[in-house]
């Protein structure tokens, strides 16, 4: 990506025991948002603080706005950051906290506290800008951290854990074109407020792209299980044709859709719970084994030659019962296949 606004390229990080990160490439585009999104120890706050600057990377390269910062102070980087200890100044007000970048960088007294009044403003805590931080709690406090991170308008921002459903936090990187990268292990937070979502493991770059495209075609099995539940089941993929990938099931063939690299043999299909429906001439035949009633959807869990199945249904059949057989099926372009690996 020529005119990324920040470029990682093959960036590795040694660890003690095993590297932090291993051959991280990424590129985001000015004004987007960047969620990296994995379990615990899959490097996301590794991810972070190797852009901060505050980790060296053995290998590889760091870009910022055309700008080679691999190897520069993480003062001189244009970074604002906000992790989650907050480090807001005890003694000083709200204002004066989130002012305090703009001190530091030789602004005046009336426009620092003007900005800032605006930055709090926008978060919803104008009422706090006379309080001290030890009065308020542990979110205020981080938004407080945010609103002095963004004050300063730093060419790149980097939120570690960012909280899922922040109105406040998607209200800022929307108002203020904010090139940002966020940290989570929430796959909702990741989702709601990112335009892409590198997701890690181990240390490793499992699959970049869009929620939609992660949540939809998952390149992965991790992938797939790890962005929401997933029915994983055993298939033959018989080949490829316009209608999209040919699939053999015990119940019969079926239409899915596929890279068209996959290769005809053993693959994995992939099928959220929302996407079976009901089928008389499905693919899959499947005994109900539980019933659990979930107000507007019906979640079945049903026993299937290929494995356990679980489906999410809008309008129940009627004589429904443990033991009763069901034909299942999906939309063609719902389902998606995975290299058995």
């Amino acid at each position: 990506m020529a005119d990324a606004h920040l470029l990682l390229d093959r960036v590795t990080v040694a660890g003690r025991e095993r590297p932090l990160l291993t051959g991280l490439s990424l590129a985001l585009g000015r004004g987007q948002t960047l969620a990296l999104l994995g379990p615990e120890g899959a490097g996301k706050t590794a991810a972070l603080l190797t852009i901060a600057g505050f980790l060296r990377q053995s290998l590889g390269t760091v870009k910022l706005a055309g700008r080679d910062i691999t190897t520069a102070l993480p003062e001189n980087r244009d970074i604002g950051m906000v992790f989650q200890e907050d480090a807001l100044f005890p003694h000083l007000s709200v204002l004066d906290n989130v002012a305090f970048g703009l001190k530091m960088r030789g602004h005046g007294r009336a426009d620092r506290r003007q900005a800032a009044a605006q930055a709090l403003e926008a978060l919803g805590l104008a009422g706090l800008a006379q309080e001290h931080p030890s009065r308020l709690d542990a979110p205020k406090r981080r938004l407080v951290a945010l609103a002095r991170a963004v004050t300063c308008r730093p060419a790149l921002l980097l939120v570690d854990e960012a909280p899922a459903g922040s109105e406040a936090l998607r209200t800022v990187l929307g108002a203020e074109h904010v090139t940002a990268v966020l940290a989570t292990h929430d796959r909702a937070a990741a989702f709601g407020l990112a335009d892409l979502v590198a997701l890690l493991r181990d240390g490793a770059l499992e699959q970049l792209d869009t929620p939609k495209a992660l949540f939809e075609r998952p390149a992965t099995r991790f992938a797939a299980e790890f962005t929401g539940p997933c029915n994983l089941l055993p298939a033959t993929l018989l080949g490829h044709a316009a209608g999209g990938a040919v699939l053999k099931m015990s119940g019969g063939t079926a239409n899915a859709q596929a890279r068209p690299d996959l290769r005809a043999g053993r693959v994995l299909l992939c099928l959220r719970p929302h996407q079976v429906r009901l089928d008389p001439s499905g693919p899959l035949r499947g005994v109900v084994e539980r019933i659990d009633y979930q107000g507007a959807l019906t979640r079945l869990t049903l026993r299937l030659p290929e494995g356990a199945l679980v489906a999410d249904l809008a309008q129940a059949p009627s004589g429904l019962a443990p033991g009763v057989a069901l034909t299942l099926g999906w939309a063609a372009d719902d389902a998606w296949l995975l290299a058995d690996a």
